[in-house]
């Protein structure tokens, strides 16, 4: 009977210690997220911490290393995020739409998806492999030869935008959506070694300052961003892109009221979209509001930088892991073949011969009627990038279109 008795107060002591446990266990580990979780940044802190007064003294190769931390540790989905969606912002300049739409590489489904995987190993091949790298120096000499074929149809003005938004875009998502704000040394990081991007292709007048690149890009948004048709093509055409693999019932509804949530107030007019129902903006930001406090307090960060540019395979040419919408330049496997051979059409994205799963060499990308007429120019347009960066960039000479790179 004693023993029925003392069965109440073991069942206690039992619950109390398993609650003191689990206690303990979830506070350590909280504990040891959160030390973990800074290891990124208070490394950026202890090798940076010299330009903590003044950031505008660091040199673009330094700028390079504090980003590719950035884009490849801290923020890799959001910052890539906010990359697509500058793009999807530079839309809102109607003298870059109405020549978007008279080439048709944005608007027509043939060339879309090519067009944004090229836009997407561009960068990728600038952030990560770094415009002073072999693959970097050609990727960016044939962005430029692709541009030199438009001549006077795409502005400086334009081109400074698109670098301002490249800038500014993912700064103002990682700020909203993720666990934590950047960093005045990293804001900076991102603007310097982007500014030497500008200069290499060309740009003149760059700010020469964050705060001024933000003052730039408000004054040219506001005499230069109107509503046109074009705007909402090339705006559908590339929404179109992110919502094709999902059911026919949910692309609309998608694009029409869970994409204008990430877009500001102000420039849905401009790009054609309307404003999204009160409750389905409400959701997707308290949504990204779970997931930043999941990630501060409950995830480890990560060990190693994302797989975000190709490896170069035995011939030299550039295999991709990963894509965006079109598998282009992805290695074609056994499955893959298998899947399309099988499935025929439904498989008809697997990585294949239509889309170079042989990989891609830096000077070939774009269009593909460029590849061969464009070659000879930018491999040694490439050679002169390369004396030009061992000659100090644009902090040494300059623009490198200048007098002093000629």
């Amino acid at each position: 009977m004693d023993t029925i008795n003392q069965l109440p107060s073991t069942l206690t002591l039992t619950s109390t210690a398993f609650t003191i446990t689990i206690t303990t266990l979830l506070i350590t580990y909280i504990t040891l997220v959160r030390i973990l979780r800074y290891k990124n940044l208070q490394s950026i802190q202890r090798k940076y911490g010299k330009y903590t007064q003044n950031p505008y003294a660091m040199d673009y190769k330094t700028a390079h290393a504090i980003l590719k931390t950035v884009f490849l540790r801290e923020f890799p989905f959001i910052y890539g995020f906010g990359t697509q969606f500058a793009l999807i912002k530079s839309y809102g300049v109607a003298s870059g739409t109405q020549l978007l739409v008279h080439t048709r590489r944005l608007t027509s489904k043939r060339t879309v998806g090519k067009r944004a995987e090229d836009t997407g190993v561009f960068i990728a091949e600038f952030l990560v492999s770094g415009i002073d790298t072999p693959r970097g120096l050609k990727a960016l000499a044939k962005m430029n030869w692709i541009h030199r074929q438009y001549g006077s149809k795409i502005t400086n003005g334009e081109m400074v935008h698109t670098l301002a938004l490249f800038v500014l875009e993912p700064q103002r998502w990682i700020d909203k959506y993720e666990w934590r704000p950047l960093t005045e040394i990293e804001r900076v990081a991102i603007f310097t070694y982007w500014r030497e991007i500008g200069n290499r292709m060309g740009m003149r007048d760059i700010p020469r300052t964050l705060e001024e690149f933000k003052t730039w890009t408000a004054d040219f948004e506001e005499k230069n961003m109107r509503f046109a048709e074009s705007n909402r093509k090339c705006v559908l055409a590339t929404l179109d892109l992110f919502v094709r693999p999902l059911p026919g019932f949910m692309q609309q509804i998608i694009t029409d009221k869970v994409f204008p949530t990430f877009i500001e107030p102000h420039v849905r007019p401009v790009l054609g979209l309307r404003d999204p129902p009160f409750v389905v903006e409400k959701g997707m930001e308290w949504f990204f509001f779970i997931r930043k406090l999941l990630i501060r307090y409950l995830f480890l960060p990560r060990w190693s930088d994302v797989d975000a540019v190709g490896r170069e395979n035995e011939s030299g040419r550039v295999v991709r892991t990963v894509y965006l919408f079109e598998p282009w330049y992805v290695a074609e496997t056994v499955w893959s073949f298998v899947l399309k051979t099988v499935l025929g059409r439904i498989a008809k994205r697997a990585p294949g011969p239509e889309f170079m799963s042989e990989g891609y060499l830096p000077e070939e990308l774009g269009p593909v009627e460029f590849r061969d007429r464009s070659r000879d120019d930018v491999l040694a347009e490439a050679e002169g990038l390369k004396e030009y960066a061992q000659r100090g960039g644009g902090v040494g000479i300059g623009c490198p279109f200048g007098p002093a790179y000629r």
